[in-house]
C-alpha cells in the first residue's frame, strides 16, 4: 500500500539486509504484492530443536505419519506434532446458572424445561418501559413458572418464593407473568402431556432422531396398552422408554442413563429402579414392538391368485450345433 518492495539477500556470515525500491503502483497490480503462503510440506517447526549437524532452526520436511523431521543438510530428528487446541467451553451465564440453582431447590427439572423458561425469558427482554416495573429475576421465574405448567409439573407460589431465598415477592411474580403471558404464542395446555408427548421430548433432547424416535414412540404406544408403569410418572416412564431403547438398539454416540436421567431431571438410581420394575416384565412385548417399527411386515393379501398348481415343463438344454438349436447342425 505504501509502494515499497522488500528484497532480503542473506550472505553468509552476515546478517540481512533489505533494499528498498521505490515503484509506480499502476506498474505493480496489487494482486502480485499478496504474501505467499509457505507450502505446507516445508512448514516452519518452531517446537523442534536445531538441527544438531548444520544448526538450521526451520525448513524440515515434516512426516507426522512416520514421525521423522528431516533438514535440508539430510539429518533426520524424530517428530511429534503437538495436539490440537480445542475450543473453550463457553461458560454459562448468570441465568443460566440461577435456573440451574433452582432446578436443583426444587427436586430437579428436566433439561427441556429449562431451555424453554429461557427462551421465554430472553424473550421478555424489553426496554424499561415495556416490561412494568419488572426485573429480571420476577421474568425468570415467571418464565419458569409457565414451562412447568406446559408440562403439568405444578409448584404452589409460596414454594416458587420460598426457592428464591426470598429475592423474588409476590408482586414481582404477578408482573412478571402478566408479562410473560403477553408474549406467549399458544395457550397453556388444559390436559398433561401423554406419555408419548414425554417421550417424543426427550428424544428431541437425547438427539434421538429417525429410527431411534420411530422406535422409541412404538415402545411408549406398547408400554400404555400393556399398562406398564400406571402409578409411574408420565416423564419417569418415558425416561425408561428411553433406556431400553437406548439399549436394544443403541445409535453410534449412545447417551448413558446418567445423561437420560440428567434430561429428565432424575436421579439415575431411580431412574433405573423405575426401569426394572415397570418395563423389564414386559420385555418380550416391548422388543417385538420396537421390532415392528424398525422392520414392519406387510399385511397378507387375500385378494392375491394363488400360485399356479401342477409341475412345470422342465427347459431342454440346448445342444452345440449350429443356430443354438439341440442336435446336430445341419
Amino acid at each position: 500500500e505504501e509502494g515499497w518492495i522488500g528484497c532480503r539477500a542473506r550472505g553468509r556470515g552476515a546478517p540481512p539486509q533489505v533494499r528498498r525500491r521505490r515503484f509506480p503502483r499502476a506498474r505493480f497490480p496489487r494482486a502480485r504484492l499478496r504474501k505467499r503462503a509457505m507450502p505446507p510440506a516445508r512448514a516452519a517447526a518452531p517446537s523442534l530443536p536445531p538441527c544438531s549437524d548444520c544448526g538450521a532452526k526451520s525448513d524440515f520436511d515434516l512426516d507426522p505419519e512416520l514421525g521423522k523431521a528431516t533438514c535440508r543438510c539430510g539429518m533426520v530428528m524424530p517428530y511429534r506434532p503437538a495436539p490440537a487446541r480445542q475450543a473453550a467451553k463457553k461458560s454459562p451465564t448468570r441465568i443460566q446458572k440461577w435456573y440451574a440453582e433452582m432446578s436443583r431447590r426444587l427436586g430437579g427439572l428436566p433439561s427441556f424445561v429449562v431451555k424453554d423458561a429461557s427462551r421465554m425469558y430472553h424473550a421478555c427482554l424489553l426496554k424499561d418501559k415495556e416490561r412494568q416495573g419488572c426485573k429480571d429475576l420476577d421474568l425468570a421465574l415467571a418464565a419458569l413458572d409457565r414451562a412447568m405448567c406446559k408440562i403439568g409439573i405444578l409448584r404452589s407460589r409460596p414454594d416458587l418464593l420460598a426457592s428464591t431465598a426470598q429475592r423474588v415477592d409476590g408482586d414481582g411474580l404477578t408482573a412478571g407473568k402478566l408479562l410473560v403471558d403477553s408474549k406467549a404464542k399458544e395457550p397453556l395446555p388444559s390436559e398433561s402431556p401423554t406419555l408419548e408427548k414425554f417421550v417424543a421430548l426427550l428424544c428431541e433432547e437425547l438427539k434421538l432422531r429417525g429410527q431411534w424416535a420411530k422406535v422409541a414412540a412404538a415402545v411408549a404406544a406398547q408400554a400404555d396398552a400393556l399398562g406398564a408403569g400406571r402409578d409411574t410418572p408420565p416423564l419417569t416412564l418415558a425416561a425408561t422408554v428411553c433406556v431400553l431403547v437406548v439399549e436394544r438398539h443403541p445409535p453410534k454416540e449412545a447417551p448413558s442413563s446418567q445423561t437420560i436421567a440428567a434430561a429428565a431431571g432424575l436421579e439415575e438410581k431411580d431412574l433405573l429402579e423405575t426401569y426394572q420394575m415397570q418395563l423389564l416384565p414386559h420385555l418380550q412385548a416391548l422388543l417385538d414392538a420396537s421390532q415392528e417399527a424398525i422392520l414392519p411386515t406387510a399385511p397378507p393379501a387375500l385378494g392375491a391368485p394363488a400360485p399356479p398348481s401342477g409341475k412345470l415343463k422342465p427347459v431342454s438344454k440346448r445342444g452345440r450345433g449350429r443356430g443354438g438349436r439341440g442336435g446336430r447342425g445341419r
